[in-house]
């Protein structure tokens, strides 16, 4: 029966241990706002945000998510490693004249997730030959 209940003990605390989620990474970011500035009617603005892992573990973008539809996100996929970098790319679609103001949502395995970026900018009207 003691060596059952040993052996038992001895397996939770294995597994406890090694399964241990690091939650514990870092992102620095180049620049948390881009302002894309006046753009052309339904043209496409694409921006790049460049990040670092100034942390000692790994850092894991979990999910990356925008405040509207209009807004898309793409980005590593794979563990940055301490002192590595990475980026997220966001695409705006210019479907609708005038100023624009959107939110990015960066989840990562760190304490301080999500991070907030920033895109802005003004949608030029369209012209008669555009509609």
């Amino acid at each position: 029966m003691k060596l059952i209940v040993t052996t038992l003990i001895a397996i939770v605390i294995i597994s406890c241990s090694s399964t241990t989620p690091q939650n514990n990474a870092s992102i620095s970011f180049n620049k948390m706002e881009h302002d894309f500035g006046t753009i052309p009617y339904k043209k496409e603005a694409i921006y790049l945000f460049e990040f670092t892992n100034p942390g000692k573990t790994p850092l894991v973008i979990n999910d990356v998510k925008s405040s509207c539809g209009c807004t898309v996100p793409e980005w590593t996929k794979a563990p940055i490693r301490p002192g590595g970098k990475g980026q997220i790319t966001i695409k705006y679609d210019a479907a609708f004249p005038g100023m624009f103001h959107k939110t990015v949502e960066v989840f990562y395995n760190g304490p301080g997730s999500p991070h907030n970026l920033e895109i802005k900018g003004e949608v030029e009207y369209p012209t008669d030959n555009q509609l």
